[in-house]
């Protein structure tokens, strides 16, 4: 039975990391973009904001679409 659960651990961990890191890595970028829109005056900063305002989950579901689309 332990054999199972470590085995189990060891299958599914890297999954689990990767998600989070994945997600991390993509706040990051956004996170970093949207500090860079700062320096634009007050019109080109709302539209710079509007580029960089979506989140990890609709990413997510843009990319596998691209993904499932190029098959």
């Amino acid at each position: 039975m332990k054999t199972v659960i470590t085995l189990s651990c060891l299958i599914f961990s890297p999954l689990l990391v990767s998600a989070c890191s994945n997600q991390q890595i993509y706040e990051g970028i956004q996170q970093n973009r949207l500090q860079n829109c700062e320096k634009y005056p007050d019109a080109q900063y709302a539209e710079c904001l509007a580029r960089y305002q979506k989140d990890y989950r609709e990413y997510e579901r843009e990319r596998q679409a691209v993904l499932k689309g190029a098959e």
